[in-house]
């Protein structure tokens, strides 16, 4: 009874290995940040080109330069979470491993 529990405990922390690793990788991959940050640097470059001529553009300019920072601090982070979801899910793997063998 109790090899049957550990296998059954083994196979679910496999599975909740693989499912981590898949999201870590699909977090890595998914590049919604990335597309955003393109765009507001395209925008940011129109709007500093006019800024040139109108000196009243200066205070979009700075807030434009602030959030492409954060979006990039943002994917940064993003990867950083997939990172180690794919970490902890390898870890979870040979959890699974080690505890099958103990049998």
């Amino acid at each position: 009874m109790i090899e049957v529990l550990q296998v059954l405990m083994s196979v679910i922390l496999f599975a909740l290995g693989l499912a981590s690793c898949a999201a870590g990788l699909w977090t890595i991959l998914a590049k919604q940040y990335q597309d955003a940050l393109k765009r507001i640097s395209a925008q940011s470059a129109k709007v500093s080109s006019k800024a040139v001529t109108d000196a009243g553009l200066a205070p979009l300019i700075a807030a434009m330069s602030g959030l492409v920072e954060a979006i990039s601090v943002l994917v940064r982070t993003t990867v950083g979470v997939g990172v180690f979801l794919c970490l902890a899910g390898g870890a979870l793997c040979l959890a699974a491993f080690w505890m099958l063998s103990l049998l």
